[in-house]
């Protein structure tokens, strides 16, 4: 039976190493990643918002076996080829499904993890642990921290900036959380010049621009028309007095009611009756 309609497709990094083991200069993030993978490695990352879910490890076991079939005349011994699993963490359901594959987790260190017991070689790299090892300021981003220097933050505002940079880091796992945590860090004044109170606005549902604000504020600038808009009689009645409902009444209402009735209202509200409807009271 048909697995598929359409063509398998993965969503992962394919590194390549024409050299493996050696170290032609120093790594600048994941340093002590980067020597132990082979001729080429299929790297799945999970992020804070999306991290590891249950049969994520079968899934990977899966693209390191698809990939295999298609290129071993490549590749040549299964040792060549590697899958490696980017994670904030290691979390109870990753370690049910190495369980449930029967792997063992060697700790390698600095939160560098091997899974031995299959037929390619699996690595797991805790992003946090490792950055808190390395000092590996960037990987606060991505793990479960935030970037501590004024570097890491410039670099990323940088890349963010660059119209054509930008576009492509969209696309990434995780992106929004790194853009997030980024912005969280920044003064509310340095943010405000760079965002026009128009589209800030606009992006915004009309309970969170009222927000904080008071009936006076809500109310100001409007003309009675737009205040009242929307409301029903008796909601337009409510909270009024009756001598002040009375004057809401159309002038023909008005006329008709007896000249006693009238004379018995206060004189302010008697005065503003007189002169709408030309009658002395």
């Amino acid at each position: 039976m048909p697995l598929s309609t359409e063509p398998p497709r993965a969503d992962y990094l394919l590194l390549r190493n024409d050299a493996p083991g050696e170290v032609r200069e120093p790594a600048g993030t994941l340093r002590r990643l980067w020597s132990l993978l082979p001729r080429e490695t299929i790297v799945e990352f999970k992020s804070v918002r999306r991290t590891y879910r249950s049969r994520d490890l079968d899934r990977l076991w899966g693209y390191l076996s698809l990939h295999y079939a298609g290129a071993g005349k490549r590749l040549g011994q299964r040792r060549d080829l590697a899958g490696v699993l980017l994670v904030p963490s290691r979390t109870r359901s990753l370690d049910a499904d190495a369980a449930a594959l029967g792997l063992v987790w060697r700790d390698l260190a600095g939160g560098y993890w091997q899974l031995q017991g299959a037929a390619f070689a699996l690595y797991v790299v805790e992003l946090a642990t490792v950055a808190e090892a390395e000092g590996d300021d960037l990987l606060h981003l991505l793990g479960h921290g935030a970037a501590r220097t004024v570097e890491a933050r410039r670099w990323l505002a940088e890349q963010v900036g660059a119209e054509e940079i930008a576009m492509a880091m969209r696309e990434l796992e995780g992106f929004d959380e790194v853009l997030r945590t980024l912005l969280k860090k920044l003064p509310i004044e340095t943010l405000l010049p760079a965002l026009p109170v128009d589209e800030l606005l606009a992006a915004l549902p009309p309970e969170q621009r009222a927000a904080g604000l008071t009936p006076e504020q809500r109310a100001a600038g409007l003309t009675p028309e737009q205040r009242a808009a929307g409301l029903t009689p008796e909601q337009r009645a409510a909270g009024l007095t009756p001598e002040q409902r009375l004057l809401l009444m159309p002038d023909e209402a008005l006329r008709l009611l007896p000249d006693d009735y009238l004379r018995a209202l206060p004189e302010d509200v008697r005065a503003q009756i007189r002169a709408r409807i030309g009658r002395s009271l």
